[in-house]
């Protein structure tokens, strides 16, 4: 026994080496990433140019106001600005891989899995989160920080799963104040709020009190209430204003000839995605018995964020990162007959992680898109059979 725990730590602490010697690898390249010349560097610039409170009062960047103070302190320190935005990120991860390990600890302990074994599947479940190549290509090589609004989901969803709402909400509405993207998994906060019962709907308004608190300081610095806080509704509609159309290298539905078709799809996609996420809700109700088990409740969940990104329209290469993160750990260590459901979304995410950071658009998004849909159908099989079987029991 002490030789296996002895082998494990070895094996973590290889993991682990290569998680952060692959970093330190990636993190000085910045001419493959599309984004950081063209907008995170002018954005520090501007900062550095302005001041901090000068630089918040003014229309600098596209994000909300806690990223915004994230590029105005990457403007004070003496580096270049990819070294403190590649560390935000790389923090942010192993701490989303310090609560995936709690979350899989917990979804086993429910399963009845021995302590000993529980940690030990947890400990590489964490590790892996941090290899896994949309991770480390989104943070180091990119220079973006999703990381940093999904480990508020990811603790979030803990506490969740813990029957500790509110801390849930206000971790989910911290997340939400970084990124318009947590939206979705509002359903998955609003169906367990019908199945368990066991706090109030007021817990909702965390969201948008959180969302003008972390709004406050480009307030205070005369940035204005309108343009603080109008932001996300800029950035609903960059499918129109930035050229986007139906879908950006997401592989959804809409790579099939639809992607120019935004002016006509966008409403009834809208339209669609809500009504099957309605009818999942109602669904989840009825089943409401079936999902007391925290392991059911947290794949319905992921089942319902994952109808988003294959229905909504205006989704990007990047809007799965939290779904891909936690259907990793949840498919591949509890439901580990899931396993070639999650390896399909990690390929499916690396490749199209290789056509726009490397550049390689002769990689087409038909075949993609049909891989990830046919795990999506596939998902939704085995979750309304599993529901199914149940009823029959």
């Amino acid at each position: 026994m002490n030789k296996n725990r002895t082998l494990e730590r070895v094996a973590l602490a290889v993991m682990l080496l290569i998680a952060v010697v692959a970093r330190l690898i990636m993190i000085p390249e910045v001419t493959l990433s599309p984004d950081y010349n063209s907008y995170y560097l002018p954005w520090v610039n501007a900062y550095r140019e302005y001041g901090i409170l000068t630089g918040l009062g003014k229309n600098i960047g596209d994000y909300y106001v806690p990223y915004n103070i994230m590029y105005a302190i990457c403007s004070l320190l003496p580096c270049e600005p990819y070294i403190p935005l590649a560390i935000f990120s790389f923090i942010a991860e192993i701490v989303s891989a310090v609560y995936i390990r709690k979350i899989v600890i917990f979804l086993l302990g429910e399963r009845g899995v021995l302590q000993e074994e529980a940690e030990t599947k947890a400990n590489f479940a964490a590790a892996l989160s941090l290899l896994l190549p949309f991770v480390m290509f989104n943070g180091a090589l990119w220079k973006q920080c999703d990381a940093i609004y999904v480990v508020f989901i990811v603790i979030a969803i803990y506490y969740l799963l813990k029957d500790q709402y509110r801390a849930a909400f206000i971790f989910f509405a911290i997340s939400f104040g970084f990124k318009l993207q947590a939206i979705l998994f509002v359903p998955f906060f609003f169906m367990i709020y019908l199945v368990k019962k066991g706090f109030s709907i007021l817990e909702f308004a965390w969201i948008p009190v959180m969302y003008l608190i972390m709004g406050l300081p480009s307030v205070l610095c005369k940035k204005g209430i309108r343009d603080t806080y109008f932001a996300y509704m800029s950035q609903t509609q960059e499918t129109t204003t930035e050229g986007y159309g139906m879908v950006s290298y997401y592989p959804n539905i809409y790579n099939f000839g639809l992607d120019n078709l935004d002016e006509y799809l966008k409403l009834p996609a809208i339209a669609l995605t809500a009504g099957i996420l309605l009818g999942l809700v109602i669904y989840a109700y009825r089943k409401r018995d079936f999902l007391q088990q925290k392991e059911n409740a947290i794949m319905f969940g992921l089942l319902m964020a994952w109808t988003c990104t294959m229905f909504l329209p205006g989704m990007h290469e990047r809007y799965d990162y939290a779904i891909v993160l936690l259907m990793t750990a949840v498919c591949a260590f509890v439901k580990r007959e899931l396993w070639p459901i999650v390896l399909v979304m990690n390929i499916c995410s690396l490749l199209v992680y290789v056509i726009v950071l490397f550049g390689q658009y002769s990689i087409s998004m038909i075949p993609i898109s049909l891989a990830e849909i046919a795990a999506y159908g596939y998902f939704v099989f085995y979750v309304f059979k599993a529901f199914a079987k149940n009823k029959a029991a």
